[in-house]
């Protein structure tokens, strides 16, 4: 349930080899399966870029490097019944460890709900959120 607020995040768009790290998502109410970049809230008296690092450190215990701004996008959206409006920061980024390019399922560690991270091979069939401008997803 989304409390009735604007909600600010930072996301990154990392990529490799034709692949995107994304989490898998789901809402029941529209049947549909989807994809969010990672990454999280920004909190109070911090930076969006300094909100991407830290929800990387929490999240996968892992560093990102060459991090630039692609664009920020405004998110209004109804999910499993119930509305939502987010502002999103969207970075490039890459991972500071190789390891973290290796093709399999990341645990996001300060998850409530098991969630998990993964590299999946982009097609424009899939829907992916924030919705951001398609060209940066194909190049």
């Amino acid at each position: 349930m989304h409390k009735r607020r604007i909600r600010p995040l930072a996301v990154a768009l990392i990529k490799r080899d034709g692949k995107i790290f994304v989490g898998a998502g789901s809402d029941e109410e529209k049947k549909e399966k989807f994809y969010r970049l990672m990454g999280g809230g920004i909190k109070f008296r911090e930076t969006a870029r300094q909100a991407l690092k830290r929800e990387f450190r929490e999240e996968f215990a892992a560093e990102l490097k060459n991090i630039r701004l692609l664009e920020i996008v405004e998110n209004i959206f109804k999910y499993n019944n119930d509305y939502g409006h987010e502002i999103c920061y969207v970075y490039s980024a890459d991972f500071v460890d190789e390891k973290m390019y290796e093709d399999k399922k990341y645990p996001v560690l300060d998850s409530k709900i098991n969630g998990r991270a993964e590299w999946l091979k982009y097609n424009e069939s899939l829907i992916v959120y924030p919705s951001i401008n398609k060209d940066l997803l194909k190049k």
